[in-house]
Parts: C-alpha cells; sequence; structure tokens
C-alpha cells in the first residue's frame, strides 16, 4: 500500500517489539473505502474475527491511520512496516536486474512512503508511486525532492482498484504481500488491473506469501503501550492473530481499551495462496509467468517457500 496485509502479523512485531523482516509484514496499503475504526462496548466484540470483516477492517487511506503508520515506516529498528533501508537497498538491485534497462517507465503499486520508488529513479527510470495513504504519498515526494529526483516521481494519492492507465508501463510491481490483503474474489482483478497498465512483454513483479510464520490457530498477546494506528493516547492493547489453514486466511485483530472502559477495533485481514494457484490467477488476469522465485533470491519457488517473488509478462495483443 501502501502498507501490511495488508495483514499480517506485523503490528505484533511493531508493539511487542520483534524486528522481523519476514512473512507477514507488508509494505502497502490497498484498502482505501472501508469503514474507519470501529467503537465497541467489550460485550459486542466477536469471540473470533472473522476475515475481511466490513465492521472492524482498517481503513488505510484514512489519514490518522497514515500519520501513525507513516512513523513505522519509517522505523530502522524493525521491518514491519516498509523494510529497512538496507534491505531496500539489497531488494532494489534485485528489481534492477529483473526490469527493464534504464530508462523505463514503471509504476509502483502500493508504494508507501516511496523508499523504492525513489532508489528506482536514482537507477535511471522514471515512475509512478501510488497508494491510498496521503502521508506516505506526501512523504515520497519530499523524499523524491530531496534525492534530485521529483522530475522522475509522480507519487499520488489512489486506489489500486481504480486503476485505469492502459498500456502505460515499462514494467509494475507490487511488493510487500499486498495482493492478499484482498479479497480472493478481488485479487484476479487487480492482478488484471495492473496487467492492463502494462506495454506488450512489460513485467509484473509481485511479492506474495504462501503462508503465515505461525501455526494454525489462535494466538494471543497484550501490552500496555503510549500509541498505536487505534490511538495517539495511552491504552491496554490486545492482539489476536489466527490462521485458518483451511481457508488459507490470516487475520490480526487489535482491541484498544481505554481508561474509561471504551474499546476501539481494527483488524486486518490476508488472503493467502497456493503456489500451483498462482499461475492460474495470472493467466485469468492476461499474464504468463515466467518465473516464481524463493522470496528475493534466485532460487526457483517450492510448496515449502514461505514468500514468492513473481515475475509475470503482458502477453502480446
Amino acid at each position: 500500500m501502501s502498507t501490511p496485509p495488508v495483514s499480517t502479523h506485523v503490528w505484533t512485531k511493531l508493539h511487542m517489539g520483534g524486528d522481523s523482516g519476514g512473512p507477514g509484514t507488508v509494505r502497502a496499503l490497498p484498502l482505501g473505502s472501508l469503514p474507519r475504526v470501529s467503537s465497541r462496548r467489550p460485550s459486542e466484540i466477536e469471540p473470533w474475527p472473522e476475515p475481511f470483516d466490513p465492521a472492524a477492517e482498517l481503513d488505510w487511506a484514512d489519514p490518522d491511520i497514515s500519520r501513525r503508520l507513516l512513523h513505522e515506516h519509517l522505523d530502522q529498528s524493525h521491518d514491519g512496516a516498509s523494510r529497512r533501508e538496507r534491505v531496500v537497498d539489497d531488494h532494489v538491485r534485485r528489481l534492477l536486474r529483473l526490469l527493464p534497462s534504464a530508462p523505463a517507465h514503471l509504476l509502483d503499486a502500493a508504494c508507501g512512503p516511496g523508499l523504492y520508488s525513489v532508489r528506482l529513479a536514482g537507477a535511471g527510470h522514471r515512475v509512478t508511486a501510488i497508494d491510498v495513504g496521503p502521508a506516505v504519498i506526501r512523504h515520497a515526494r519530499r523524499l523524491a525532492r530531496g534525492a534530485g529526483v521529483a522530475d522522475l516521481v509522480d507519487a499520488r494519492v489512489a486506489d489500486l482498484r481504480g486503476l485505469s492507465e492502459a498500456g502505460r508501463f515499462d514494467g509494475a510491481l507490487l511488493i510487500y504481500h499486498v495482493l492478499e490483503a484482498f479479497p480472493r474474489r478481488q485479487q484476479t482483478g487487480i492482478v488484471r488491473r495492473l496487467a492492463t497498465s502494462l506495454r506488450d512483454d512489460a513485467p509484473l513483479i509481485v511479492e506474495m506469501r504462501l503462508r503465515p510464520d505461525q501455526p494454525h490457530g489462535r494466538i494471543s498477546t497484550w501490552d500496555v503501550v503510549e500509541s498505536s494506528l487505534l490511538s495517539d493516547r495511552r491504552h491496554l492493547l490486545l492482539v489476536e492473530t489466527v490462521h485458518d489453514r483451511r481457508r488459507n486466511t490470516f487475520v490480526l485483530r487489535e482491541t484498544a481499551v481505554f481508561d474509561d472502559g471504551t474499546t476501539a477495533v481494527q483488524q486486518t485481514s490476508s488472503a493467502l495462496s497456493g503456489l500451483d494457484e498462482i499461475a492460474p490467477r495470472f493467466a485469468a488476469a492476461g499474464l504468463r509467468v515466467e518465473a516464481i522465485y524463493d522470496g528475493w533470491s534466485r532460487f526457483r519457488a517450492s510448496p515449502l517457500s514461505e514468500t514468492v517473488l513473481v515475475v509475470a509478462r503482458r502477453d502480446r495483443r
């Protein structure tokens, strides 16, 4: 988004002090038209979260959420919202081997604070960077100006579900597990919109994960925090992560409990994909899968992979 799929155990990492950048984190935030954080009495909270519950799913486009999340994007102590700069540098070197040679016009879909976009522009590419979060887009513009590439980075607030470009880009990327933040019934449509935005034979690079890094079932934790995505005031934060292996979904639900007994609830849901589901889904969107790598490595993925990097190309018209 652009930021975590978003959603995953990233918030546990952020609030409980973890620093892993592996499965469960996302950098982009695609869900832009959902209700704001819901307030409920404790007795009204469902015992188990339902994936993609519209009454609880987080609105990534909310200005307050975007502002709070930007702080986590830029925190170099963890890879929870955006990866740390040294990791981004490694990823960009890998992307430059997979994308067309510069100068090319690239789409960074769900770009977050522009860490990848600005580096790609620094390598000579022209980048259109989109995200639903207003605070991260403002930061991407500032970052581009500071790097002297403002003329090469067009950062704008936009929702992937409304992407309407056609045959414009020489390559596109959708990374940090963003696709799983959409219900499965929407995922093929998102990939199709990205495919439509590409010129013939242009690559689309999508980072996906096959499973969360927790077993089937629920894990619950709590902490007292000074602030979180739910509020800027001190509160008790209850965190649940639920992996349903049968449905291959993952839900992270956070509940803030305030001193007056009121609560605020938000959740982020993920609809994960099996390795054998990826190529058919991309084919239905008009893309042929060229390679599926084990994470950011140069090795091909296997059913044992936790995350994968998909390289697909737009079929010639």
